[in-house]
C-alpha cells in the first residue's frame, strides 16, 4: 500500500490513537512499525487476534501490563557481560513481574471452560517466569540510586568497614578541628569534604603553618580546605574501599 493511499485513509492518525493507548516504549515502537497487510492469511490471524483481545477484555478486564519497560537493551548489556545499574535491574524485576503475572492471568483464564483465546494463550505461553530472579532483585535493590545491604555479604562486609573508616577520620579530624593548638587556624570549626577526602577549612595566612593536602578554596580565596597529613592514610584506605564497594 502506497504513502498516498495511508495518507487519504488517515492511517498515520489511527496509530497515533493506538500509541496513546501503549503500556511501553516497546509496545509504542511496535505500534509504530505497523503496516496493513495484504496478506489475506496474515489479515484473517490478525482480526482472530483482535476478536480475541476484545472478547477477553470484555470477560476480564484489561490485563496486568502496568510496570513493562523495554528492557531489549540490559539485556545485550547482560550478555555482552555488562554490569547493569540498580535502575536498570529494578525495570527488569518490573518487566518479569508483568511476564509472571500474564501468565497468571491467561491461567485464570483457562480454567473458564466457556472461554477460548487460542492465539492469546499461545502468546503468553511465551513468556517465562523468574520468580527468584525478581526477588534477588528486590532484595538487593533499595531504588535506583541504592543497593541493599542484602545483596551480598561481601557488600555488607565491606559497608561495615566503611562505615568504621569514616568514624575513625572523623573522629581524628573532630580531635583537631577541637585542639586549641589549631583552633586559630581554623576559618570554622568543621569537618567538611571535596573530591570525597575529608579536608577541614584553614585560614589563607596559615597555610604553612597547617600541613596538609589542599583540595579546593574558597571563591574569595581567604579559605582552604586542606586535608591534614594525620588523615591521608585513613582516607586514602576508605577510598580503596569505596572502590571496592562499587565493584561489589
Amino acid at each position: 500500500m502506497n504513502e498516498r493511499t495511508l495518507k487519504v485513509l488517515e492511517y498515520y492518525k489511527i496509530i497515533d490513537k493506538l500509541k496513546e493507548k501503549t503500556e511501553s516504549s516497546l509496545g509504542r515502537k511496535i505500534v509504530e512499525g505497523l503496516k496493513p497487510s495484504t496478506n489475506i492469511k496474515d489479515i484473517e490471524y490478525m482480526q482472530r487476534e483482535t476478536s480475541e483481545s476484545i472478547a477477553l477484555l470484555i470477560k476480564r478486564g484489561e490485563p496486568p501490563l502496568y510496570g513493562i519497560k523495554d528492557i531489549s537493551i540490559e539485556i545485550k548489556r547482560a550478555e555482552m557481560g555488562g554490569i547493569l545499574s540498580p535502575g536498570s535491574l529494578l525495570e527488569i524485576s518490573d518487566t518479569l513481574r508483568v511476564s509472571r503475572n500474564l501468565k497468571n492471568y491467561i491461567k485464570k483464564t483457562r480454567e473458564d471452560k466457556d472461554s477460548n483465546y487460542p492465539i492469546l494463550e499461545e502468546l503468553i505461553d511465551l513468556l517465562g517466569v523468574f520468580k527468584s530472579i525478581e526477588n534477588s532483585i528486590n532484595e538487593a535493590i533499595i531504588s535506583e540510586e541504592e543497593i541493599s545491604d542484602n545483596a551480598s555479604s561481601t557488600l555488607r562486609n565491606i559497608r561495615r568497614q566503611i562505615n568504621a573508616k569514616n568514624d575513625s577520620v572523623r573522629n581524628r579530624l573532630n580531635s583537631i578541628v577541637n585542639s586549641s593548638t589549631h583552633k586559630k587556624y581554623l576559618q570554622d570549626a568543621i569537618v567538611t569534604i571535596r573530591d570525597g577526602r575529608y579536608v577541614v577549612p584553614i585560614k589563607q595566612e596559615y597555610r604553612s603553618k597547617f600541613p596538609g593536602l589542599v583540595h579546593d578554596q574558597s571563591a574569595s580565596g581567604a579559605t582552604l580546605f586542606i586535608e591534614p597529613m594525620a588523615v591521608v592514610e585513613l582516607n586514602n584506605e576508605l577510598k580503596e574501599l569505596q572502590i571496592k564497594e562499587k565493584k561489589e
